[in-house]
């Protein structure tokens, strides 16, 4: 398989609203790097599938940031193989260190543990799900305040991991100490991944490939769901029937462009207990509303 790689040099201020902007082609991750001499630019670069249109992609790009007023000083457009595109990204990806003590390491990259952290190792052939984002960052440090209000009693805690990719939201449960773990995934291939991240980290959980009403039948008492703002509001009506009355759902992946459009969908059904801001990203910790029942 070949990728379309597209590279362009913008002002370092107007980084976010370009990360914006390409997140609608981004499928595989945007790539940050600095300018060597130029402090004020930035070049970014995203991979997108050759069965869409260069020119149209393209077209839609430039007008966007002439709409938007962001100057871009260069646009490069090359095509590259799979092996080329595997090795591009992942020389960025750096372990990083998710919570206090524990530390998500890419599988190809080494990680001298002198501190003795608690170590998750992740593979994958997508950018996304490497710990790297301030998405899933927020989700650990949610997840992580709200396991320790369990004060240990974890026993009877199911969480539930929606869109889980590669797994790295549950494999962070289970150094939480959740042993009842689920994710799911309508994409195949990350449901795999997954699985396989899964076994190399030692921890049990359920993988299921497959539509979130129809295949995931049971309760949980703790949902996360780091997606976008499309897929949330089709799915958080789903998600209230498969929480718990009593549990909490995470959700995240809600850029500040698009936090108008998504307030009704929580505000009609939700009560927000915590907001968290990590740069433009927003993530929700949220209880169910007790004077509606509106989920069954």
């Amino acid at each position: 398989m070949q990728w379309i790689e597209i590279s362009i040099v913008c002002e370092r201020v107007a980084t976010d609203m370009v990360t914006t902007l390409f997140s609608d082609y981004a499928d595989n991750g945007i790539i940050e790097e600095d300018i060597e001499g130029m402090a004020n630019q930035q070049k970014l670069t995203i991979y997108i599938d050759p069965s869409l249109s260069v020119d149209d992609v393209i077209t839609d790009i430039k007008n966007q940031f002439n709409q938007q007023e962001i100057h871009i000083y260069n646009v490069e457009i090359n095509t590259i193989d799979e092996s080329t595109w595997y090795n591009s990204w992942q020389q960025y990806i750096e372990p990083t260190e998710i919570l206090p003590n524990i530390v998500i390491k890419p599988a190809w990259q080494d990680y001298d543990n002198v501190d003795h952290k608690e170590i998750i190792e992740i593979d994958s052939d997508l950018s996304f799900g490497t710990g790297s984002h301030e998405t899933t960052k927020s989700c650990a440090t949610l997840l992580q305040s709200y396991v320790e209000r369990l004060d240990g009693d974890v026993k009877n805690t199911t969480c539930l991991d929606i869109g889980t990719g590669t797994g790295i939201l549950l494999l962070i449960a289970a150094k939480l100490g959740i042993s009842n773990l689920v994710g799911i995934d309508i994409d195949e291939n990350a449901a795999k991944q997954a699985a396989i991240n899964a076994e190399h980290n030692h921890v049990e959980a359920a993988i299921i490939h497959g539509d979130l009403d129809r295949d995931f039948q049971g309760m949980a008492q703790i949902i996360l769901a780091n997606l976008t703002v499309d897929p949330l509001k089709v799915l958080l009506p789903t998600i209230g029937k498969k929480l718990d009355h009593q549990g909490v759902l995470i959700i995240s992946g809600i850029i500040d462009d698009r936090y108008d459009e998504i307030m009704p969908f929580i505000m009609d059904y939700w009560d927000i207990e915590t907001e968290l801001v990590n740069g433009s990203w927003h993530t929700f910790g949220l209880r169910k509303k007790d004077e509606k029942n509106l989920y069954r």
